[in-house]
């Protein structure tokens, strides 16, 4: 068997929900490629392999393999997808290189995903951030002023979260400004940005107060969706975060959704609250209110 076709019945047992069984073939995989000295393949198979570890909380062999794949001497341009799942396992370890490999996907992009080139340098700018950097929030302005002339409030939630994605422990104030725009516009709440609002929740406490008026955004963010594409994908993430919410405060998913909805005029202090989360100077969005 080539190592295109063991790659293919991996990704066929992942689609399946067979993770562990998808893991085994995409290594077969990568020692496969290696064989048939197809850098790019073995590139790209050992990435995804590290994004799959990395997801199930297996930081350690993560950063083993995207070591591994970072290793192979291919172009950004023919790399780019692989070097962002190299990018993510980087951030999740505060390693310093997260910033120069968001930063060559970015490269890889250009020309032919220019809205994926911006969300990797707003990675990029994130991961800079993680390093304490003092340059970071003069770097994030610039770009979200350059990008968010006419953009849809979404694409602006999109870009300044990732900064807060790859901020890590400094991606509060980010991840706020985020989920602001999602507070005051309901558009932005999609199944691209509502990622950003969960993470903004987790990292903010289950069980915090705070969390029942992102539950109240996030119920009507899931409910504007009804009619869209994404609408599985944003019912899906809304609920695991009403789960854990749920979970920190003792309560049953029922009961905790009855509680969100006894406490929708809460969404009008959010904007507010949101606001509190972004210590002076931090605010980036072009937009102030």
């Amino acid at each position: 068997m080539s190592a295109r076709a063991t790659e293919d019945e991996g990704m066929t047992a992942l689609m399946d929900g067979r993770t562990d069984d998808a893991i085994v073939l995409l290594a077969r995989a990568a020692d496969e490629y290696v064989t048939e000295k197809d850098d790019l393949g073995a590139m790209s198979v050992l990435a995804n392999l590290a994004f799959l570890h990395r997801q199930h909380h297996r930081l350690p062999r993560a950063l083993e393999l995207t070591n591994r794949a970072l290793a192979f001497p291919v172009a950004p341009a023919d790399s780019a997808m692989a070097l962002v799942n190299c990018a993510g396992v980087l951030d999740h370890a505060l390693d310093r290189r997260a910033r120069g490999v968001w930063m060559l996907a970015a490269q890889g992009f250009t020309g032919k995903q220019p809205l994926m080139q911006v969300v990797c340098l707003a990675h990029a700018i994130g991961a800079e951030l993680a390093q304490g950097s003092s340059s970071g929030i003069t770097a994030a302005r610039a770009l979200l002023a350059q990008v968010s002339l006419g953009a849809p409030p979404a694409m602006v939630a999109g870009f300044v979260g990732a900064i807060g994605d790859s901020a890590g422990p400094h991606g509060v104030p980010f991840l706020a400004q985020a989920v602001w725009l999602m507070a005051n516009d309901a558009t932005a709440f999609t199944g691209s940005t509502q990622a950003h609002w969960a993470l903004l929740a987790e990292r903010t406490g289950f069980g915090a107060s705070l969390s029942l008026p992102l539950c109240v955004l996030g119920l009507g963010g899931a409910l504007a969706r009804k009619a869209e594409k994404d609408f599985a994908a944003v019912s899906s993430g809304v609920r695991a975060v009403f789960e854990s919410c749920a979970k920190a405060r003792g309560l049953d998913e029922t009961t905790f959704a009855s509680l969100v909805q006894e406490n929708a005029n809460a969404l009008e202090s959010l904007p507010d609250a949101l606001r509190a989360l972004v210590p002076n100077g931090q605010w980036v969005l072009p937009l102030r209110a």
